[in-house]
């Protein structure tokens, strides 16, 4: 069948659209639209840019309570309604030790992370309307974990303005199916073996809905001869689990979600969530059908 494929780079990943059934131009024109947004918010909200507006008005502040514009104050509280449902096992105020993992010894690190205890969690900040509040200065928020998710779905609003009916957006595998891939047929997502990521386990058949996959084949952090998740957490790590797939309607939601279980399996699940976790033996537990 007939596509269009188009592909940049943002926030250090590969970011694809493929649109089906649509004519060359409007699929161009759309790929156009999502590509301007999607680095739009990378630039917005890079944690490492100094220049950025999260490192210029939030993380580098001068007072601890600020008005945000409405993206902003929209992305935070949809943010912190996820982060409670998921009993705050996610956590963008983590980017308040990220400069602690840096550190070169265990020593280091250890006195730097004790430094800033208790001054990052769901406690430590609120958003109520536009205005944004930190109980500390030395909070700092990170939307690294979520903002890729978020650009996915302003990519299905995209798509969807446009009046385009099929469609596939993956931005590093952070995926939404936009209808059916034809007539007949739902598209098909493989979820890989974590202890072997060159192969998939099963696949997920998808139609307007939002899927990912968080493990921890990812990435990870070198510290003498000490291995750390990307996932940096105050919790505990569930080592059995090593990889979970989340679906729901929304990129964001399925992240958050996806990301908390390789934290910890004791979540409560949604109906509207279909899950799959695979364990250390490599069974998977899931509520989804294949």
């Amino acid at each position: 069948m007939q596509y269009y494929n188009f592909e940049f780079l943002a926030m250090t990943t590969p970011c694809k659209v493929q649109i089906y059934k649509e004519t060359k131009a409007k699929a161009l024109h759309c790929f156009e639209e999502i590509k301007k947004n999607t680095l739009y918010l990378e630039k917005k909200y890079n944690f490492y840019d100094t220049h950025s507006f999260l490192s210029k008005k939030i993380n580098t502040r001068d007072k601890n309570q600020l008005k945000v514009d409405e993206q902003t104050a929209t992305v935070l509280q949809e943010i912190r309604k996820l982060s409670q449902e998921v009993n705050n096992h996610f956590d963008i105020t983590i980017g308040t030790l990220k400069e602690c993992y840096s550190h070169k010894n265990i020593d280091d690190l250890n006195t730097s992370l004790s430094e800033l205890n208790g001054k990052y969690g769901i406690d430590s900040w609120d958003i109520q309307g536009r205005i944004l509040t930190f109980k500390y200065d030395e909070t700092k928020i990170d939307l690294g974990g979520v903002i890729k998710e978020y650009a996915v779905d302003e990519a299905v609003k995209i798509v969807k303005k446009h009046g385009i009916s099929s469609a596939i957006i993956n931005f590093g595998g952070d995926i939404f199916c936009v209808g059916k891939k034809d007539l007949n047929n739902l598209f098909s997502i493989g979820i890989k073996n974590p202890k072997d990521k060159t192969q998939n386990l099963f696949s997920v058949h998808l139609e307007d809905q939002a899927l990912t996959t968080s493990a921890n084949y990812e990435r990870n952090i070198m510290i003498e001869d000490k291995k750390f998740s990307h996932i940096i957490s105050k919790k505990n790590q569930n080592s059995e689990i090593l990889s979970a797939t989340v679906i729901s309607n929304s990129v964001l939601k399925s992240g958050i979600y996806s990301t908390s279980f390789m934290i910890s399996s004791e979540i409560d699940i949604p109906d509207t969530l279909k899950v799959a976790l695979i364990d250390s033996d490599l069974k998977i537990h899931q509520n989804i059908q294949t």
